[in-house]
């Protein structure tokens, strides 16, 4: 009984502490409002640019036969088949082949996801295209004796899974008749 006793006289001392404040302005909430974070430098006007500069030596070269290998990395089903040996006259697809030799037939629908990527010509028009435009985060390299891309890495949502890409372009030889 004295237990509960004490109990409620310090609840009852702590009441009465509370109803006599002091303060007589209502509290108004402090809002903190954090730092923006400075980005870091904008590349994507840098990338353009080279994209741009090499696809005008590519066409100033006009390299029309020509043969790579073409690894096409994604969450992708044709992981398997690749890299892909692929061998272009007159700036069309002529041949493909696999990792294992085997011809992959042009109209494949298992190389109907890596199509783009067979000319040269493809690989830049989907670099210049609206979605690699917007992609978070893009990173090309390019081949230092060609202005062909080397390699193509990019995050289309930088917080999502299973989004990102990568193409190899390497082994590049024009072929003479």
């Amino acid at each position: 009984m004295r237990t509960a006793a004490h109990l409620i006289s310090v609840l009852l001392a702590l009441v009465l502490i509370g109803c006599t404040s002091t303060t007589t302005a209502p509290l108004t909430p402090t809002v903190v409002t954090p730092p923006t974070p400075t980005p870091p430098g904008d590349t994507s006007l840098d990338i353009a640019a080279e994209i741009a500069a090499n696809y005008t030596r590519w066409n100033e070269a006009g390299i029309r036969d020509y043969r790579f290998a073409l690894m096409v990395g994604c969450y992708c089903p044709m992981n398997a088949m690749m890299p892909i040996t692929v061998e272009v006259r007159d700036g069309a697809v002529v041949t493909l082949t696999d990792a294992n030799g085997v011809v992959v037939a042009l109209d494949d629908p298992g190389a109907g996801f890596f199509m783009k990527y067979t000319t040269i010509d493809g690989i830049y028009a989907e670099l210049t295209s609206a979605r690699f435009g917007e992609a978070d985060k893009l990173t090309i390299t390019f081949d230092p004796s060609y202005p062909v891309p080397a390699t193509i890495s990019a995050d289309f949502i930088e917080m999502a899974v299973d989004d990102e890409l990568y193409v190899g372009i390497s082994e590049f030889t024009v072929v003479s008749e």
